[in-house]
């Protein structure tokens, strides 16, 4: 189990690295950084980090490491032992693998270089499930039709209504992600959203936060992912705090720098 002050902490320093602090927030991270120097330390990993990972493959990477690795290990007999000398390119890969094992220490090579948009946002999604409706509704109804999984008539059911409310754009949305038109499904999202916004009669509001962060990770849009992702968890009372706050910041900030 992740301790979460380590967690925030490491996501404060992300954060700081990628400019994404107010400027009470960089004030305060920049007093820690100059007062501690295992944090200093710490953030100058994540630099190095975000540039090898923006550089090349993580496999690349961590093929080269073991092959520096392995040649630094053999006896070096020849080298004074106090000598002090400038940084050679096997240290400095040396000094990447030390920094890839922060960045990915708690969850392993393996599951790390296993990360992308899909697999984040298949680890987090949820079918949504209707409640059971006991009116008179018939087997076209979108209701009905999502119920029996049958998300392509969802869809062409809700392009022919002429009035929609907010279950039929929220519905058509969760249709369109299980189809897997993240780009269609943020387009109806935000539309709930817009009704929502306009109406005194709200519905879907939470649901709609929530997997809106999940289109956003699933199309890449990994800011506003973020953003979506800090609306949810500044509420702890919202139907989906645990849920989003079990999406990894780490992870999302690893989806970026990969982006770039």
């Amino acid at each position: 189990m992740q301790d979460n002050s380590t967690d925030d902490m490491a996501e404060m320093l992300i954060r700081y690295m990628d400019g994404e602090l107010n400027a009470a927030e960089r004030e305060a991270a920049e007093k820690l950084l100059r007062e501690d120097a295992a944090l200093q330390e710490r953030y100058q990993y994540f630099l190095a980090a975000k540039r090898a990972i923006k550089a090349q493959a993580l496999k690349q990477r961590v093929q080269a490491v073991h092959q520096a690795y392995m040649q630094e290990v053999k006896p070096q007999e020849t080298h004074p032992a106090n000598v002090v000398k400038p940084a050679s390119f096997p240290k400095r890969l040396m000094r990447v693998a030390a920094i890839l094992i922060v960045v990915i220490a708690g969850y392993g090579v393996f599951q790390y270089t296993s990360t992308t948009n899909q697999s984040v946002y298949n680890d987090h999604f949820i079918a949504y499930q209707l409640p059971v409706n006991r009116s008179n509704e018939g087997p076209d109804s979108i209701d009905a039709l999502y119920n029996a999984g049958n998300f392509n008539a969802v869809i062409s059911t809700f392009n022919e209504l002429q009035q929609k409310n907010q279950k039929d754009y929220f519905l058509a949305a969760q249709s369109y992600l299980q189809l897997n038109n993240a780009d269609a499904a943020i387009n109806l999202f935000r539309q709930v959203e817009d009704i929502n916004n306009n109406s005194t009669d709200k519905y879907f509001v939470q649901e709609t936060d929530y997997y809106l962060l999940l289109a956003y990770i699933k199309a890449g849009k990994i800011d506003l992912a973020k953003k979506q992702q800090d609306k949810i968890i500044s509420n702890k009372q919202h139907l989906f705090y645990a849920k989003a706050k079990n999406i990894s910041s780490i992870k999302l900030m690893m989806l970026k720098w990969k982006d770039k």
